[in-house]
């Protein structure tokens, strides 16, 4: 009988774990023996394992998360569906109604302890053991082997250096590299900023209002005083740092003025689009023939394979012609809306005085575009190229723009850098011989590496695995490419390793030239991610592998999206991993189940995101002869209560006899509450229309939909979707000091945004609270809101 195969992992995050577990399950008994080096004490990579507020380390800049860069807090930006892996359900990790859509940070490093602890034995893990580096020796008669070196690690400081440590040592005959792309924060190259160093903060510390909080205090910003929060970069992390500035500010400033006087700027070198998390999907319902919408997680959508042409779906991998990226907006233009697109998309056109149009990026946000929109975040495509210090303490920073003039930003306090990161010290334990055949190059963050296999190995160098190693990687890719690096072994000869045959040394060699080809093109023709085409390297992979793809049940014709559950690879044949896949597809097709819980939980998430920001409003009652003008004001705030998920403060100024009269202060508040159990609510606190204050009930009323939406023409031949709600009570509520409530919404949606909405409000005496006033009187206010 054969010895295992040992198989040598770098690193325990999703792509190490996933690697172990297919060489582990996927294949006979005694076929692998991975070990995983991890130089942490615990598994997940980046991803934390404890919640925000359990966490010992100080707020502020300075603060690390467990030795990461990820707020607990933080969701994720697909999808439970996606964040996953084929063989283990999350209702199998979070228990109950509480599983969330979007899993926060530390929810996902729980799933990853789930999923070690499943599928991977102690004596798999090396905690704390840190690989300082790595040969490879080669012998004509028998197959190459690998020396691993490591030091064990000095407590949870994982940047004590390793000079004085005993360095160990083991040999394997495989290596896979699944120490993750993001090692590194990268600070840019810009001239004058290490004069600035004292008040530059990376994105990754720069999360909560505590972080916040003493960024401001680091760098002078003073209550009552004045400046610019810069945040320079684009993509996911600059929108997500630019918008929790803009959220601090916004919370400080709805109760008091302490911080009126800063401003956030953002500074982007490429024109980009702000997606919300949940998108429209139309549906048409057989029964009535009518066209209606459902609002699905954004990745549910994106990854539909209807969206792909009919046929084979095949991977696109290189620059992104004109056509490419004109069909990318066209189709964000039509999925988001024209109101959408005036303030989500920034600088999506033409660049440099030319019809040439520059690639977009992608940021995922729900409240991104909204800040735009009333102003609380600057936008600015162009390259910041200088950096001075003023006298003051604060800085000038000048911005290179797509025609090459150049502006200046003055009065600058902080600068925050959504720069991205490296991946170099992730392959620093590699010999150069090794690297030399990789083709490495440590100036390109973009191809660090030359690959086949879509990335998962070279040919020159068969017996090193990598998993995960690329920008903006999907688990359920690291879970295809762990299986490919797999089979490729698993074939191989005991003695003289792996063999390629002519015709597969030829493909390999044609998917590196391919990848040189694309590293050398203008990096403004470049796509946001090297291997963007999930869906395209999903569904290749898997006809490579013969892997074939699970039907949805009850979803028609309609192929669905692709998730890492639809993908059970031959060797999954275990009771146990099965029952886990179709426990995730059962709950994937309640959620695309038309007005589901699920579903109806994404409307009224988007219908909370869409009222950000300032209305104009008119409002005729039963109160007043003529119609009541006046604006009104959603400002985004900290929830006041755990359970709240997302908070506004309301403020309304009415215009009476040409008079401004501000309101009172009232709340709208989304509820935190599963998709699975219960419905998601919003709630609102002492919010009734042109009523006395002292009538107004002190109780929250939440709002609820009726019905799913349906479409209508708005009568200049505009398609939107109307969606009615109903403010309810609770029966002990609902009579305040002898007045019986009623409330009646009615929302108008194109695309992602609200395009009007109107409250009408009913309200009666009755005769068994002792009020004075006839019973049965009734009173109402309909008021009509638009941009």
């Amino acid at each position: 009988m054969s010895q295992p195969k040992k198989v040598a992992i770098i690193g325990a995050g999703p792509s190490g774990l996933v690697a172990a577990k297919t060489l582990l399950h996927n294949y006979p008994k005694g076929a692998f023996s991975p070990t995983i080096f991890e130089k942490s004490y615990r598994v997940g990579g980046l991803w934390p394992s404890e919640p925000r507020n359990t966490t010992k380390e100080p707020a502020g800049p300075q603060r690390r998360y467990h030795n990461g860069f990820v707020d607990p807090s933080m969701p994720t930006n697909q999808s439970r569906f996606t964040v996953t892996f084929s063989d283990l359900a999350w209702e199998s990790v979070i228990g109950g109604p509480d599983i969330p859509m979007f899993p926060q940070a530390w929810q996902a490093g729980k799933y990853l302890q789930a999923y070690t602890e499943r599928y991977i034995p102690r004596e798999a893990l090396r905690l704390g053991h840190r690989v300082v580096g790595s040969t490879r020796e080669t012998n004509e008669r028998s197959r190459p082997q690998w020396t691993i070196q490591w030091v064990l690690e000095r407590g949870n400081d994982m940047r004590e250096s390793s000079k004085g440590q005993e360095v160990k040592s083991e040999t394997f005959d495989y290596v896979i590299v699944a120490s993750g792309y993001f090692s590194t924060p990268y600070t840019p190259d810009i001239p004058g900023l290490p004069s600035f160093a004292e008040k530059i903060f990376h994105s990754s510390s720069v999360h909560t209002k505590e972080d916040i909080h003493a960024m401001l205090e680091k760098c002078g910003a003073t209550k009552g005083g004045s400046g610019k929060l810069i945040v320079i970069g684009g993509s996911i992390s600059g929108a997500e740092a630019a918008s929790a500035l803009a959220l601090f500010l916004s919370s400080m400033n709805a109760t008091a003025s302490d911080y009126r006087g800063y401003e956030v700027h953002h500074i982007c070198t490429r024109p980009f689009w702000t997606i919300p998390y949940y998108l429209p999907s139309a549906t048409l319902q057989e029964d009535a023939q009518d066209k209606s919408v459902q609002f699905l997680p954004l990745d549910l959508v994106l990854h539909d394979l209807s969206r792909r042409p009919p046929g084979l779906v095949q991977y696109n991998f290189g620059p992104v012609s004109q056509q490419q990226e004109a069909k990318v907006n066209g189709y964000f233009l039509s999925l988001l809306g024209k109101q959408h697109a005036g303030y989500g998309n920034i600088g999506v056109g033409s660049r440099n005085g030319t019809n040439t149009i520059q690639p977009s990026l992608i940021a995922i946000s729900d409240d991104y575009a909204e800040y735009v929109q009333s102003g609380s975040i600057h936008p600015t495509i162009g390259r910041v190229c200088a950096v001075s210090c003023a006298q003051s303490g604060q800085a000038n920073v000048d911005i290179k723009g797509p025609d090459n003039e150049i502006t200046t930003l003055e009065n600058v306090s902080a600068i925050v850098t959504a720069t991205g990161f490296t991946p170099f010290a992730s392959l620093s334990y590699l010999p150069e011989d090794v690297l030399s055949k990789l083709e490495y190059s440590a100036e390109d963050t973009y191809f660090p590496l030359i690959m086949d296999e879509k990335g998962t190995s070279n040919a020159e160098v068969p017996d090193i695995g990598f998993v995960g190693l690329y920008r903006g990687p999907f688990w359920g890719v690291m879970e295809m490419q762990a299986r490919r690096v797999a089979e490729s072994w698993h074939r191989a000869g005991s003695e003289q390793g792996i063999q390629f045959s002519a015709e597969e040394l030829e493909s390999k060699a044609q998917e590196r030239q391919s990848m040189r080809d694309y590293k050398d093109v203008d990096p403004d023709s470049r796509g946001q991610f090297p291997m963007g085409d999930y869906v395209g390297l999903m569904e290749t992979f898997a006809r490579d592998m013969g892997i074939p793809r699970v039907l949805l049940p009850e979803t028609g014709e309609r192929p669905g999206p692709v998730l890492p559950t639809r993908y059970m690879a031959e060797g999954q044949t275990k009771p146990s991993m099965l029952a886990e896949a179709q426990v995730a597809l059962e709950s994937l097709r309640d959620t695309l189940t038309y007005n589901s819980v699920a579903s109806r939980a994404g409307l009224v998430r988007t219908i909370f995101r869409a009222l950000h920001g300032t209305w104009n409003f008119s409002r005729v009652s039963s109160k007043y002869d003529s119609e009541v003008t006046g604006t009104a004001k959603f400002s985004p705030t900290y929830p006041t209560y755990p359970e709240v998920e997302r908070e506004y403060a309301y403020n309304e100024v009415k215009r009476v006899d040409g008079t401004s009269r501000p309101s009172g202060r009232s709340a709208y508040r989304l509820g935190r509450t599963s998709t699975t159990s219960g419905e998601v609510q919003i709630l609102i606190c002492n919010s009734n229309l042109d009523i006395e204050q002292e009538d107004a009930p002190r109780l929250p009323y939440e709002l609820r939909l009726v019905g799913p939406p349906h479409l209508e023409d708005d009568g200049s031949g505009r398609e939107e979707y109307i969606v009615r709600a109903r403010g309810c009570m609770s029966s002990e509520d609902s009579h305040w000091r002898g007045l019986a409530y009623g409330y009646e919404y009615v929302f108008r949606l194109e695309g992602v945004t609200i395009s009007s909405w109107e409250c009408n409000v009913d309200y009666k005496r009755t005769q068994t609270d002792g009020y004075e006033g006839s019973g049965g009187e009734v009173e109402w206010s309909r008021t009509v809101y638009r941009r």
